[in-house]
């Protein structure tokens, strides 16, 4: 039972930090999803769309709303892959990746919250 505890604490913990990026990003025009999104194709340029899947665990549909909406803004762009041109990669643009950079405090800040907020959590 204590595991059953300690996961859906990890899982509350989780629901959280997403909602609390949620609200911070918003003014930039980023979700949660977005940020990840968009920070997994700046660590893996040319990576695929089942590529950015694996490494986000999260639902295709979720993955292509979030890089559609990525694509809109000009944070990232599509195109064929040079080895397969039936295959489309994922880049992410000079302004995308100063979106990144922009919002680098705001993840920090979050982080340090959430961080916070375990160890009191896990005091009480």
């Amino acid at each position: 039972m204590t595991e059953v505890l300690a996961a859906l604490s990890l899982l509350r913990q989780a629901a959280f930090v997403s909602a609390r990026l949620d609200a911070a990003l918003r003014e930039h025009g980023l979700t949660a999803d977005r940020w990840r999104a968009l920070a997994a194709v700046e660590a893996n340029p040319g990576s695929s769309m089942a590529d950015l899947i694996d490494a986000l665990v999260i639902p295709p549909t979720s993955a292509t709303r979030a890089i559609d909406s990525l694509v809109e803004s000009g944070a990232v762009y599509r195109s064929p892959a040079p080895d397969d041109r039936r295959r489309v990669t994922l880049q992410i643009s000079a302004q995308g990746a100063l979106l990144l950079r922009e919002v680098e405090p705001i993840i920090s800040l979050v982080y340090e919250e959430s961080a916070v907020s375990s160890v009191r959590g896990s005091q009480g």
